[in-house]
């Protein structure tokens, strides 16, 4: 019998929807070989999830694709609630309009885009590249991992078997290997006296397996009905009523005033929530059905749900021009109580390990942010950047500690939300406000740990540094500045590319100021030519530096010498001169105004800062503008 064909490669991802493609275009532009596998016979071609929030198109922003992605996009201005009549007669009234804004954001919270269409985005994003390929209609049907290996870099301690689920297996960028017969088993995972361990078939007793796949890592994005989280032996922990929802995208004929708004309507027979789409569409939220007794949602129609819809928005009319995919299903507010399994060798992503109600729109935005998260340190790892075994692991553990307190947040902001949509109080414009808040991100803060780091002498934050903008474990705030060189204003998301780099940005203040400037330039000669640093942020031939210098000053442009910097703030190469890039100004720009990003920071200019920035844009340490053995601190604690 002839032996089973067999492929090797760093990073293999079970699922093909938004949150694998989002892990793998973390991976462009390397040498680390990632596969795809998906059941799907191809990529998602309509309905499903579509509400993108800000920072979800910052990380679009960060693989080149934003522009792309928000011209596409249909933008939502304005939240209309409406209620029942104060005066016990039948029918909805309209209670209140407010801005669908952020204040904090200083650009639109949300926009919405199908799925489908996000998914094409990033699969075009990386099909150019050779070291990434998918393959649809392929499941894997069994997997071992040697843990024994530890986190040796060159170990290679997951197998997994795959088949295709027909005989037409769509590969992409990529050669299609025929699948392979036999079954899938959930069986046990099983841990012998070596420390191996295996789940699903037995693959010494079925010889019909066709391919077996090498793997460093192994992620599930695969959905609520993970494969993988069940051969991982994780449980889905939380409430367990469940709601039933229909879903529905259609050209409505209607008389309702607010079709074109974002609307949250209640009524005694029910609740919807409204979201404009392009091209006259809308979609709907009906939750059909609540408590314990539920029926199958493969059992409720188009018909049952149109009604449910029309008794809610009586005494509207609401008819359906054309319908372009609708569908039910049951949701649980559940989260899994692993992230990561055997020494941070498997990891579960999105759905695959939380699941929640649509109605806040937070779906595909956590799965997302769940793989930008994960995506930078498994790249991290797998370039050889992180040059210790267990500080390798400690960085991966950070997904876990960081990623599952966001999950267990969100559902309980489900639950909260839930119940104030259900019965809106006379504070609901801030209820809904705080509640905008939390689906931004904004609210997150992931807690101390390698990739996070207090202040000195500081255990835990305390309210008056949790107040403020620059934190570590958050987010990087967002701001606009020109570059110094030419004048032309940015968004600093836009500028911080999913490159896998380090940014350390340092707000100098005035530079005109002699001491100030002094200061600016003996952090410079420092950051670029000590030999613990140089090394991080010098650029090699062929090579970009793992760190990036950024200064953001507020004096006036023309008073400012670029050249006379630090080569650390300006580098140069043969190929393409200087970085014109990293310097920014605080300063009216020509045609934007003038972005204010020390006022919005709360960054007083005659003192300063640094910003240790990760590669996914959350801070990981703020220190004083001419700290630099904390920079040094910050990365060798890495062992970077």
């Amino acid at each position: 019998m002839s032996p089973s064909p067999s492929t090797t490669v760093d990073l293999l991802i079970v699922g093909a929807g938004p949150a694998g493609l989002a892990l793998a275009n973390w991976f462009r532009d390397t040498d680390i070989t990632v596969l795809l596998v998906d059941k799907k016979p191809g990529p998602t071609p309509r309905g499903q999830a579509e509400g993108l929030k800000s920072t979800t198109n910052e990380i679009f922003d960060s693989y080149g694709i934003g522009p792309q992605i928000t011209a596409e996009s249909w933008r939502l201005e304005e939240i209309a609630c409406w209620g029942m009549r104060k005066d016990g007669a039948e029918g909805i009234v309209r209670e209140q309009v407010i801005p669908d804004r952020v204040e904090e954001l200083g650009k639109p919270r949300e926009t919405m885009l199908q799925q489908s269409r996000v998914e094409h985005h990033m699969l075009q994003n990386i099909l150019p590249h050779n070291n990434i390929e998918i393959r649809y209609n392929t499941i894997p049907v069994a997997v071992e991992v040697d843990i024994a290996c530890g986190h040796e870099a060159d170990a290679y301690p997951v197998t997994v078997w795959l088949k295709k689920v027909n005989n037409d297996a769509t590969t992409l960028n990529g050669h299609a290997t025929n699948g392979i017969n036999g079954h899938e088993s959930n069986g046990q995972m099983n841990n012998d006296q070596n420390g191996h361990y295996t789940n699903g078939t037995d693959t010494n007793e079925d010889h019909t397996f066709k391919e077996r796949v090498s793997a460093k890592y192994i992620v599930g994005c695969d959905g609520a009905r993970s494969w993988l989280r069940k051969q991982l032996n994780v449980i889905l922990e939380g409430d367990l009523t469940d709601s039933v929802f229909g879903v529905v995208d259609m050209v409505p004929k209607s008389n309702f005033p607010d079709i074109r708004r974002v609307c949250y309507l209640r009524a005694a027979s029910g609740t919807i929530l409204l979201v404009p789409r392009s091209n006259r569409e809308v979609r709907m939220y009906i939750p059909v059905e609540s408590g314990t007794a539920l029926p199958d949602p493969k059992d409720l129609t188009f018909d049952r749900i149109m009604d449910a819809t029309r008794k809610i928005i009586a005494p509207y009319t609401m008819d359906v021009g054309s319908v372009s995919w609708w569908s039910a299903y049951r949701v649980r507010q559940r989260v899994g109580n692993y992230f990561s399994r055997l020494n941070e060798r498997a990891f579960l992503v999105g759905d695959t390990v939380h699941t929640h109600s649509p109605k806040a729109g937070q779906g595909m935005n956590t799965s997302i942010q769940d793989a930008y998260n994960l995506g930078w340190k498994l790249r991290l790892a797998l370039e050889g950047q992180v040059r210790s075994p267990s500080a390798r692991q400690d960085l991966l553990r950070t997904y876990e500690s960081e990623r599952r307190p966001v999950a267990l947040d969100l559902i309980a902001f489900d639950k909260g939300f839930l119940k104030l949509f259900a019965a809106p109080s006379a504070r609901f414009d801030t209820e809904i406000l705080q509640a905008l808040k939390f689906t931004t991100g904004l609210s997150i803060r992931y807690p101390p740990s390698c990739a996070v780091q207090l202040p000195k002498g500081v255990e835990q934050l305390g309210p008056s540094l949790l107040k403020a903008d620059l934190v570590p474990g958050k987010r990087l705030p967002d701001f606009r500045a020109v570059y110094q060189a030419d004048g032309v204003p940015t968004w600093m998301h836009k500028r911080l590319s999913a490159t896998g780099q380090f940014r350390v940005v340092i707000f100098a203040g005035d530079i005109t100021d002699p001491a100030r400037l002094e200061r600016l330039l003996v952090v410079g000669r420092y950051l670029g030519e000590n030999e613990s640093l140089k090394h991080l942020t010098m650029t090699r031939p062929g090579k970009q530096p793992l760190v990036e210098v950024l200064v953001v000053h507020c004096a006036d442009r023309d008073q400012v010498d670029f050249l006379a910097l630090p080569e650390v703030y300006r580098p140069w190469s043969e190929e393409s001169g200087y970085d014109y890039c990293r310097v920014f100004a605080d300063v009216e720009s020509v045609h934007d105004g003038h972005g204010r990003a020390y006022e919005r920071l709360e960054i007083d200019p005659a003192v300063g800062c640094m910003v240790v920035v990760r590669p996914d844009g959350y801070i990981g340490a703020v220190l004083d503008v001419d700290d630099v053995d904390g920079v040094r601190t910050y990365f060798e604690r890495n062992s970077l």
